[in-house]
C-alpha cells in the first residue's frame, strides 16, 4: 500500500445500548469488542483498525454517554471526552426506536459529527425515511446515515461518509493490525462479557476483572484472573451452587479467548470482594481504570 490514503481516528459515541460496539464489530467483519444488552458494557476506549486499499479508519469505541454516579462513571466520561478530543470525525450512534440525541452543540469540539441511526430493521421503511429527513436540518450533524448493525444493512454508507471527512495521509498502524491493545486486556474484557451475559441485572455493574498472571507459548496460554465484586452476596451469585456459575463464565470466556488467540487456553478464575471499588480512586487505578 503506497501513496496517500484517507486515514484518521473516529470516535464512536452515543447513549448506552445504542449499538456502538455492535456497529464496530459489523464494520470490522469480526467480533472484536464485547457487546451485551446491559448498559455500560463498554468502560474504556478501545481502538479497532479497518484498513483497505484507499483508507485506514481507526474506530474508537467509547462508553455510553451518562451522568456519572461514582468514580468509575467519571473515568468513563473522561474516556468519551478524550476520544472526541483526539478524533478527526465523530460518529454519534442513535437507537432508531428511541430517536432523541443527547448531545450539546459543543460536544464534538468542532469535529464533524455523522449521525448514524441504528436498528432500522425494527422500523417500517417509511418511518426510517421520515427519521432521516427530520435530522438532515439538525445543525449538529454534518451527515445522516441509517443502518442496521445486526443485519449488516447500509454499512458501506458509514464507511463512505467517514472517508469524506478524513484527512489524506499515510497508514497510522501496520496494515494487518486489527486492534490497538494486547491480549491481556482483551482476555479481561471477554471474561467480563461472560459475566454480563450470565448474571442477574444487579451484579454486572459492580464487576471488574483483574488479570493476575498471563503467560503464553507458541501453542498455548495460561491465564489466572480474579472477578471482582462489591458485595459478599454478589460473590455467591457469581460462584453459583457448587461453583456452577463460575464454571459457565469460565468456559464461555476460555472459548472466546481461544478463538481470539488461535491457541489452546488454560483459564483459572477466582472471585474476590473489594467493597465499593467503583468509588475508590486507588482501586480503580489498580484495576486499570486510570
Amino acid at each position: 500500500m503506497e501513496g496517500l490514503i484517507k486515514s484518521g481516528f473516529v470516535a464512536v459515541t452515543g447513549v448506552p445500548n445504542a449499538g456502538k460496539s455492535t456497529l464496530i464489530n459489523a464494520l470490522m467483519g469480526d467480533r472484536l469488542l464485547i457487546a451485551s444488552e446491559k448498559s455500560q458494557t463498554t468502560r474504556r476506549q478501545l481502538r479497532c483498525i479497518l484498513t483497505a486499499e484507499d483508507y485506514q479508519i481507526v474506530f474508537v469505541d467509547t462508553p455510553g454517554m451518562h451522568q456519572p454516579k461514582n468514580k468509575l462513571g467519571e473515568f468513563m466520561v473522561r474516556e468519551i471526552e478524550n476520544s472526541v478530543a483526539n478524533s478527526d470525525v465523530v460518529l454519534y450512534i442513535l437507537d432508531a426506536t428511541s430517536p432523541s440525541p443527547e448531545l450539546s452543540e459543543d460536544f464534538a469540539r468542532g469535529k464533524p459529527v455523522i449521525l448514524v441511526i441504528n436498528k432500522i430493521d425494527l422500523l417500517f421503511p417509511k418511518h426510517t425515511e421520515e427519521l432521516i429527513e427530520s435530522f438532515k436540518s439538525d445543525g449538529r450533524f454534518a451527515k445522516v446515515v441509517a443502518v442496521s448493525a445486526s443485519s449488516r444493512t447500509n454499512l458501506n454508507e458509514v464507511i463512505e461518509a467517514v472517508k469524506g471527512f478524513l484527512p489524506s495521509g499515510g497508514l497510522l498502524y501496520p496494515a494487518d493490525q486489527l486492534m490497538d491493545c494486547d491480549y491481556r486486556l482483551l482476555a479481561a474484557e471477554l471474561i467480563r462479557e461472560q459475566a454480563l451475559l450470565q448474571l442477574e441485572d444487579e451484579v454486572p455493574h459492580g464487576i471488574a476483572v483483574e488479570i493476575v498472571d498471563f503467560s503464553e507459548s507458541a501453542a498455548e496460554a495460561t491465564i489466572l484472573a480474579n472477578i471482582i465484586v462489591e458485595r459478599e452476596s454478589h460473590k455467591g451469585i457469581v460462584i453459583g451452587r457448587g461453583g456452577s456459575m463460575l464454571k459457565i463464565i469460565g468456559t464461555g470466556a476460555r472459548l472466546g479467548i481461544q478463538d481470539l488467540m488461535d491457541k489452546r487456553v488454560h483459564l483459572k478464575l477466582w472471585v474476590k470482594v473489594k467493597k465499593n471499588w467503583r468509588k475508590d480512586p486507588n482501586q480503580l487505578k489498580w484495576l486499570g481504570y486510570k
